[in-house]
């Protein structure tokens, strides 16, 4: 009866969202024009896609915040679930643009706060709420953006500045005198001066400047809190439908507007969630040959962490850092056959080089070269020695040798890359009767054909969940195990990890972060120079998605951090599993599973090692696992006892050891929420840039040397192992 249960289950939205964090997941990342967009358009239920198509479509700009898409076919077509992260806005984000702009402004005018005044028009403004870094977009919201109160909110420190015992002029030449051997233009001389005279000011005087920064705060607040209707459900989801005949409202107009690129929710969005039903077609095709009942269900990350036009080596080794921070269980690689052939290379030269060092975290990485379709039509043309038009028999012609020479290419760039999955398609479908590559290949009997057509792609979406899904199962195992559970908002089995247990390891990890000269110096920001505005912006944005920063000014100051890499190596050094069991420090928690589903558990890990359970007999098998154990004590303990066992030998494979460690170091750098609150509560002081990165680096030396960082780091651990193990689970 279990089988018919589950095909017959049904869940709202907001019910897949609690399960999310037992649901394997990859993240997507490629350039521009790889593909990527296109290939999220395939897999959203198609009722809901065309409402995002702002957001995801072929244009220059996509939405700039990230978003995770959790598909499980239980949900109803049209519905959807969607869940904001949110921050506190980033007005340093819009600051560091508008102060650029006025000091250049300011110059030009020779220092005079009446004329500079006079020059702040629509033109000027326009720079500011559009940046060209495509930081964020303030664009449309022009008209509530009002000009006359910034022009009132900089009278008072423009005049400061230009009153000030030392003229903005004078001290323009004294800056150039002082810089004159390092060539610095007078341009940025005058930009430099102008900042460092304007973080001179008071608190006071900068005031209303602040307030009208603040006031683009209230109205993108206010215009999220409309989108949603004021409606705040618990934990932050709300369910929406596309339907027209559903009770849920407004699911298209919110949609829209969530994912139109020219909005501003970027400034106090973190991230999005969408949960919804994946498109039917790749339900179908995972259905294909299969009698199992396991439900098609899983996540894809959209990082941000490719907009460039162009790719490069150090382009592609960033998304591959964006990419791995959040621990996926697998990464998929896009990468445009039109791409030069020399970009190609030196692309996939960065791929196998980051592959080299993250191994032992056993995430793969997947490759799709995409637009084989173009490459084969352009391809074929070029073999065309008339005048006339391409015709069927042309591509029936040359389509095999086509093939064979797009092959070669691939071939050679996969040659740097050893032991990786890859795969060639199109991610453009054609109906067969209008497309002639495919008219060409069934004619020749090739069996590419697929690979112009929905099943190619969401075979081999297919393939990568299985594999993702695999890497996490114990040996033996390979599809999830159906548990009933007493709580759904809880996992089937969590582990806890108590500090106290680790003491040792605590004091060395306080040691090495916190105290150690060497290290601390690391992070610490030593210089005596400035640092300058844009560095600490981009260190910031860096710190949130997992990655270090490294300067090369000529005239500021230097650094070069990398938060998260230097805590992963200190908990490497520190931390060892086998000495968490040998010291008690985890405990394993069954309560939220019934004596049945621990027994089902443990027989369905055990027999697939081809090992036998008898709990009833001291000699048999389940010794090995429970010769500790008080054998006056419950069955249920037992089973828990048992299971405590069986994952102890899970987590001292060197795999998941290190996707753990990777994970929690992420937490650990910025993500945790207590972290992440103590920075940027620095980081959004009122306070120059320069201080600024001080203050945020002298924090976490604080968080590194208090007792809740140890308490911290035992949860995140904890977390780290209960979110793994329980996507072995789908609970009914």
């Amino acid at each position: 009866m279990i089988k018919k249960e589950i095909k017959e289950l049904k869940l709202s939205p907001e019910e897949a969202l609690k399960r999310i964090k037992s649901i394997v997941s990859f993240v997507v990342v490629g350039p521009s024009a790889s593909g990527k967009s296109t290939l999220i358009y395939k897999l959203i239920d198609g009722k809901i896609v065309q409402f995002i198509s702002d957001g995801i479509g072929d244009k220059s700009q996509t939405t700039i915040i990230p978003c995770t898409f959790l598909f499980d076919e239980r949900i109803e077509e049209g519905q959807f679930g969607i869940k904001t992260n949110t921050k506190i806005f980033a007005f340093k984000s819009i600051h560091i643009e508008l102060i650029e702009q006025l000091a250049i402004l300011f110059s030009n005018n020779g220092g005079c706060t009446e004329d500079t005044l006079e020059c702040i028009d629509d033109e000027w403004i326009d720079k500011v709420l559009e940046p060209k870094s495509a930081a964020y977009h303030l664009g449309k919201m022009k008209q509530e953006i009002s000009l006359d109160k910034l022009k009132e909110a900089l009278e008072v420190p423009l005049d400061a500045i230009e009153n000030a015992d030392k003229p903005f002029l004078t001290r323009v030449n004294d800056k150039k005198k002082e810089l004159k051997s390092q060539k610095v233009k007078i341009t940025e001389v005058r930009r430099i001066v102008f900042e460092e005279m304007w973080d001179e000011l008071s608190s006071e005087v900068k005031s209303g400047y602040f307030g009208w920064i603040k006031s683009i705060e209230i109205e993108v607040n206010e215009k999220l809190n409309v989108l949603f209707e004021n409606n705040i459900k618990n934990n932050n989801v709300f369910e929406f439908s596309v339907n027209e005949d559903d009770n849920y409202p407004n699911g298209g107009y919110l949609l829209k507007e969530l994912f139109n690129p020219y909005n501003p929710y970027s400034l106090v969005v973190d991230q999005i969630i969408l949960a919804c039903r994946p498109r039917q077609e790749i339900i179908d095709i995972y259905k294909e040959d299969k009698e199992s009942d396991i439900p098609l269900r899983f996540c894809l990350k959209d990082t941000m962490g490719l907009n460039q036009k162009g790719i490069d080596h150090n382009t592609i080794k960033d998304a591959l850092d964006i990419a791995l921070s959040s621990t996926p269980d697998s990464i998929l690689l896009l990468l445009s056959l039109e791409e030069r052939d020399d970009v190609i290379a030196e692309s996939c030269d960065a791929i196998s080089n980051k592959m080299k060092r993250v191994e032992k975290m056993d995430i793969p990485v997947n490759i799709f070269f995409t637009k084989a379709d173009r490459i084969l039509e352009n391809m074929i043309c070029k073999n065309n020695k008339t005048m006339g038009g391409i015709e069927q028999q042309d591509y029936d012609k040359n389509i095999e040798d086509a093939i064979g020479k797009m092959e070669a290419s691939i071939k050679s760039y996969l040659n740097k890359i050893p032991q990786e999955s890859s795969t060639w398609l199109s991610l453009i479908f054609k109906e067969e009767k209008i497309d002639p590559i495919q008219i060409a290949l069934k004619n020749v009997g090739s069996n590419y054909v697929e690979r112009f057509t929905p099943k190619g792609l969401y075979s081999n979406i297919n393939r990568i969940i299985e594999d993702a899904q695999s890497r996490i199962f114990p040996d033996g195992i390979n599809s999830p195990l159906k548990v009933q559970v007493i709580d759904y908002d809880k996992p089937a089995i969590s582990f806890s990890v108590n500090s106290d247990c680790m003491k040792n390891e605590m004091d060395n990890i306080e040691t090495l972060l916190a105290k150690d000269k060497k290290n601390v110096n690391r992070y610490l920001i030593t210089t005596d120079y400035r640092i300058h505005g844009r560095s600490v912006v981009n260190y910031y944005r860096n710190l949130q998605s997992g990655q270090g920063y490294k300067t090369n000014a000529k005239v500021y100051g230097n650094f070069n951090i990398n938060m998260k890499l230097m805590i992963y190596n200190t908990l490497c050094e520190c931390i060892d599993f086998e000495n968490l069991y040998k010291n008690q420090a985890i405990l394993t928690d069954t309560s939220n599973i019934g004596i049945d589903e621990a027994n089902k558990i443990i027989n369905k890990i055990i027999n697939k090692s081809n090992k036998e359970i008898d709990k009833k007999d001291s000699n048999g098998d389940i010794s090995k696992f429970t010769s500790y154990v008080n054998p006056s004590i419950s069955d249920k303990d037992v089973l828990e006892q048992v299971l405590h066992v069986i994952f102890k030998d899970y987590f001292s494979k060197t795999e998941k050891y290190h996707m753990i460690m990777n994970y929690v170091a992420f937490q650990l750098s910025y993500d945790n929420k207590r972290i992440k609150e103590q920075i940027d509560n620095v980081y959004m002081k009122p306070i120059s840039y320069d201080q600024t990165i001080r203050e945020m680096q002298e924090t976490f030396r604080d968080i590194f040397s208090t007792e809740e960082f140890k308490k911290i780091i035992a949860e995140e651990i904890g977390s780290a192992m209960t979110m793994l193990v329980n996507k072995m689970f789908i609970t009914i």
